[in-house]
């Protein structure tokens, strides 16, 4: 498992990027059915309030949202229902709502949230490095690159990503990926 990872984690920067024009709402209806079985068991909800085309390399947001719902699944709270929402809007850059937006740039806002487990805020940078686990193996299998993969796809996208949460509140993901990023990335 870690080795396929390590390599998925390398093909990022290495693979020819294409860009295009994809159904948002489709590529999350598509995982869902994938993720069927684990959906059942977890009597988990996802929420889905996405605008349906956005300019990416489809198969790395596939890997994007694969990894972001997949830990919501993970990391949920014994007990209580997954409920995962996931909402986009497009919206103009502005400092105060990233500070890393280019002001006048059009952007796609993703937001992926959940009422999982969550995590202490001092962690919303560091859990997307390489190896970086907040918890032990044995509470909740993984090799710690899933979210540094996550990381890596959005800056292939020239995007932003960050994390907020607190602990035993959940945790919410925004993505902020630029309307032109059709421009291959060098």
């Amino acid at each position: 498992m870690l080795i396929n990872d390590l390599l998925a984690y390398s093909r990022l920067a290495s693979e020819e990027q294409v860009y295009e024009l994809t159904d948002l709402a489709q590529l999350v209806e598509d995982l869902k059915e994938d993720m069927k079985e684990v959906l059942i068991e977890k009597n988990a909800i996802i929420e889905v309030d996405v605008e349906s085309n956005i300019q990416v390399i489809p198969f790395q947001f596939r890997q994007l949202l694969n990894n972001l719902i997949g830990n919501s699944l993970k990391f949920s709270k014994a007990g209580l229902r997954p409920h995962i929402r996931l909402k986009s809007e497009g919206i103009v850059g502005k400092t105060d709502i990233a500070e890393n937006l280019i002001p006048g740039i059009y952007y796609w806002h993703i937001s992926i949230a959940d009422n999982g487990i969550g995590f202490e805020p001092e962690f919303s940078s560091k859990i997307f490095e390489l190896f970086q686990r907040l918890h032990s193996k044995s509470e909740y299998p993984g090799t710690g690159i899933g979210l540094a993969i996550v990381k890596k796809i959005v800056e292939n996208h020239k995007g932003y990503i960050a994390a907020k949460s607190e602990l035993n509140k959940g945790a919410r993901f925004d993505i902020y990926i630029p309307q032109t990023t059709h421009v291959k990335v060098s």
